[in-house]
């Protein structure tokens, strides 16, 4: 065989290992794009599952917020019904304690009424004087009865929180700081001073009067 018949001959099968490189290229690219498609679609249906995940929880937190939201105003409604009828009942019990002592009241009035009435038509004022005793009497009780305390009394310690000090004035029997006179009783309801009592304070005993030397006053 010539060397052109071989030179020849070699053409064809070059041609055909080049054209075999690239059908092998081209399928390696093939296979390269499929891979990385199927890698983005499945970090694509990840994100996708993310997105589903978030959204589905935001529903529900916002669910959440709802119920607690329903939650807090009924709370607050019933909240607001109670201090109502709390109200109320205190409203009546008030009442009920008002009216249970003016029908006391009425009694002592009655009383009053019954000696002004024969004050009018009697002149036994001594028998007048003891009637109206009796009556204070009833009237006091009646106010004890209900909470009212008297207080303050001569000899007692000063105390600013229960007495008003109309003035002080010297006292040989009473000692400095003490009660020497009083023009108004204190009052207290349930404890709690509501009349304060006006009272005249002892400075204590009077000071001597300085003695002087008959010689020198010749």
């Amino acid at each position: 065989m010539s060397k052109e018949k071989m030179k020849h001959n070699k053409v064809p099968d070059e041609k055909a290992k080049v054209a075999e490189s690239i059908d092998e290229v081209l399928e390696s690219a093939a296979n390269a794009a499929k891979e990385e498609d199927g890698s983005k679609s499945e970090e694509f249906a990840g994100l996708t599952s993310e997105s589903e995940n978030a959204a589905k929880e935001i529903a529900e937190l916002k669910q959440l917020v709802a119920e607690g939201n329903d939650r807090y105003i009924r709370l607050m409604a019933e909240f607001d019904n109670y201090k109502k009828r709390t109200s109320r009942e205190y409203e009546r019990q008030v009442e009920c304690a008002n009216e249970k002592l003016m029908v006391e009241m009425i009694e002592v009035r009655e009383n009053f009424e019954r000696a002004l009435k024969s004050g009018d038509t009697s002149t036994d004022y001594i028998a007048l004087f003891e009637g109206m005793k009796l009556i204070f009497n009833k009237f006091d009780t009646v106010l004890t009865k209900n909470g009212l305390e008297s207080f303050a009394a001569t000899g007692d310690l000063f105390d600013p929180q229960l007495h008003e000090a109309l003035m002080n004035m010297p006292n040989a029997d009473i000692p400095a700081e003490h009660i020497a006179d009083i023009y108004e009783r204190g009052y207290k309801l349930k404890s709690k001073v509501v009349k304060h009592a006006k009272v005249i304070v002892s400075s204590g005993a009077p000071a001597e009067p300085e003695k002087t030397d008959s010689s020198e006053s010749k």
